[in-house]
């Protein structure tokens, strides 16, 4: 499962990666919660029970959780060292998802697409 990249990576290259992975990550749930919203208000039955009205509260978390972290990372990634290499095979090779582990180790390719499925 090792990744394509042979080249290591900054600490700081890393960082900025694992930012942008998780902004994508951010976007998939405000687009899944924009989704959930459209279901339930095309329907002119529907009103939200207390489990969907939570589901929604817990998209809405998870969303504000993960661009919290990716600003962190941002911030953090300011803060390493961008000339020293790192050598990430042994972490990228605990990543199941194909496609995420090429882009967290820098391969450049194309970007993750809306809806598209990660490869194991």
């Amino acid at each position: 499962m090792s990744t394509s990249r042979a080249v290591p990576i900054t600490a700081n290259e890393a960082t900025w990666l694992l930012s942008r992975e998780i902004r994508h990550l951010q976007q998939r749930l405000e687009r899944l919660e924009h989704g959930m919203e459209h279901i339930y208000s095309g329907n002119a039955d529907s009103r939200l029970g207390s489990v969907a009205i939570t589901a929604f509260q817990e998209l809405d978390m998870l969303a504000q959780s993960t661009d919290a972290l990716a600003g962190y990372v941002e911030r953090l990634a300011r803060l390493l060292d961008k000339e020293a290499a790192l050598d990430l095979r042994d972490a990228l090779d605990v990543i199941p998802l194909r496609d995420l582990r090429q882009r967290l180790g820098g391969a450049q390719g194309d970007g993750l697409e809306p809806n598209a499925p990660e490869l194991f």
